[in-house]
């Protein structure tokens, strides 16, 4: 990989085969110019473009905000990786840097923000939160600054919204409203309480998630098998409790968003709630 541009020590534009790319390693812009060679062993990170405005974007955005805010997204994005076990797309490193340079900015001028979905993202996002709450000590070590729990929660959003493809701010917000409110159902319906580390509500939360995905990006069901009516009517008088808490949930659902609640997966749900209820005797 040849250098095109040197933002600093550590954040360089680069050529790898003929497609620029932004390239992250401590020192690795150290003594450095246009034109000269990079090991592989300097770099931390590859951000490759995914489109033709990406690296526009990511070179207007570094005119306007210092490079360290860029290091240090890319440390957060790294750790959220490792420790959900997944990959970002390249846009996160865009957003999530513009995002804590104008919250360090916020706090600066006394302007922070109250997260008014934070013991929602708690509850649902419990992984990712975690993660936001990491992302905080990584600010207060590069920039000196303590940031409100409420920016742990937007943070760790971020994460969410990049996870979901084709999706935007309004829509995660939807499924996250769309989550809490089935859960809520269940709650009260079943009288239910489990703790955030209970096994059985992580896996609930799990596939709550991608049915709350498939519902407000509007994708269709396409699992349901030749055996389920036979399964359905079976769990539903094994799991009476279970099964009426289902049932709700689908007039829930069928209302709120206009559609309806497979044989499948009111199937996995019954199961999911029915796990929770022998956990919680």
């Amino acid at each position: 990989m040849r250098i095109k541009k040197v933002f600093n020590n550590n954040v360089l534009l680069a050529e790898k085969n003929g497609r620029e790319v932004v390239l992250i390693g401590k020192g690795i812009g150290f003594k450095k110019h246009t034109g000269d060679d990079i090991e592989q062993q300097q770099i931390t990170k590859i951000y490759t473009p995914e489109g033709d405005n990406w690296i526009s974007n990511f070179q207007s955005l570094m005119a306007d905000i210092e490079p360290e805010y860029f290091e240090v997204a890319s440390q957060i994005i790294e750790l959220a990786e490792q420790q959900l076990q997944t990959t970002f797309n390249v846009y996160l490193l865009i957003s999530l840097t513009d995002h804590i340079h104008f919250a360090v900015y916020r706090h600066h001028h006394q302007m922070d923000i109250h997260n008014e979905i934070l013991w929602e993202t708690k509850r649902i996002y419990h992984r990712e939160f975690q993660v936001g709450m990491q992302a905080l000590a990584l600010i207060k070590k590069h920039f000196d600054v303590t940031l409100l729990e409420d920016e742990a929660g937007f943070i760790a959003m971020k994460f969410v919204e990049n996870s979901m493809a084709d999706s935007n701010t309004d829509q995660t917000l939807a499924m996250t409203k769309l989550i809490n409110d089935i859960l809520n159902i269940v709650k009260y319906q079943l009288s239910l309480t489990m703790p955030d580390e209970s096994v059985s509500l992580q896996r609930f939360l799990v596939h709550l998630r991608f049915f709350a995905e498939r519902l407000t990006l509007k994708r269709p069901d396409q699992s349901q098998g030749a055996d389920d009516d036979f399964l359905f009517e079976h769990l539903s008088k094994q799991y009476p409790r279970a099964f009426a808490c289902v049932q709700k949930i689908a007039v829930f659902v069928k209302k709120s968003t206009e559609q309806t609640v497979s044989v499948n997966e009111r199937i996995y749900l019954i199961m999911h709630i029915q796990r929770m209820l022998n956990e919680n005797q």
